[in-house]
């Protein structure tokens, strides 16, 4: 019920912005191809629930520790009010420890297990310019979210070194997307950061938020905000919910 009210004031925060701003005064706008690159750390948690109903809740530390290989960045391109936009989070955990396994309540067996997890989150999107001032900046965007994850689980028997059991789940989904997001000038250097999307597809909804504040140099930007992701899945799939969230840093290039 509580992701039921956020989506539903998502959507009508965006629909109040669109329209408070249909009357403001539009700035010329170049026509030449203007380019941007950016790459940040993502401080995110991961929780949610399993599709049998257990919770999950992974925090940055551990995420951190356990870390194999990750990317997180943007690229971008404008000319006129069009835009084209992705984001790229790419993330591989692994973690090894020991379990024990009963087995029909006579026989406890220990296993020496590892879990590798490799997520990819990719989404494309086009945006157009709905009004640009001195101070304001909005555009509006359409586009897809993809999301790729894949466990592989290995379990060693100690008893029976001989025996090892291994599982390996993947899958992935699309999802469309609408949303928007700009920028608010304070002055000439510092500026708020606003991004808002809502979707659905082969997930229920997806639905993403993040806001902070940017730094202007010459042909960079420092950027400091917080994130938040969401899926809520279909029934039949591994996962019933899956988040992630926190703080980020980044540096924005303008080219």
């Amino acid at each position: 019920m509580r992701r039921k009210y956020l989506v539903i004031i998502l959507i009508f925060t965006i629909a109040v912005g669109l329209s408070a701003i249909a009357s403001a005064e539009e700035t010329a706008q170049t026509d030449q191809w203007e380019f941007d690159a950016a790459i940040y750390l993502w401080g995110a948690s991961i929780g949610g629930k399993t599709g049998s109903g257990s919770d999950v809740d992974i925090s940055f530390d551990d995420l951190l520790s356990n870390l194999e290989m990750a990317f997180m960045g943007a690229v971008g391109a404008r000319k006129g009010k069009w835009s084209l936009m992705l984001d790229a989070i790419y993330m591989d955990v692994k973690g090894t420890g020991s379990v024990t396994i009963p087995v029909d309540g006579l026989l406890d067996i220990n296993a020496n297990g590892s879990l590798e997890l490799t997520a990819w989150v990719l989404t494309p999107s086009v945006g157009y310019n709905l009004f640009q001032t001195e101070r304001i900046y909005l555009d509006v965007l359409a586009g897809a979210r993809y999301l790729y994850l894949k466990s592989d689980t290995e379990l060693d028997l100690a008893p029976l070194p001989s025996i090892k059991k291994r599982d390996t789940v993947s899958d992935s989904i699309w999802d469309g997307i609408v949303g928007i997001k700009g920028h608010v000038n304070l002055n000439k250097n510092w500026y708020l950061l606003y991004y808002a999307d809502i979707g659905a597809g082969s997930s229920n909804v997806t639905w993403q938020v993040f806001g902070g504040v940017g730094y202007r140099f010459k042909r960079l930007d420092l950027i400091a905000a917080y994130r938040y992701m969401d899926w809520n899945f279909n029934d039949d799939g591994a996962f019933d919910d899956l988040n992630l969230s926190g703080p980020f840093v980044g540096v924005k290039f303008r080219f």
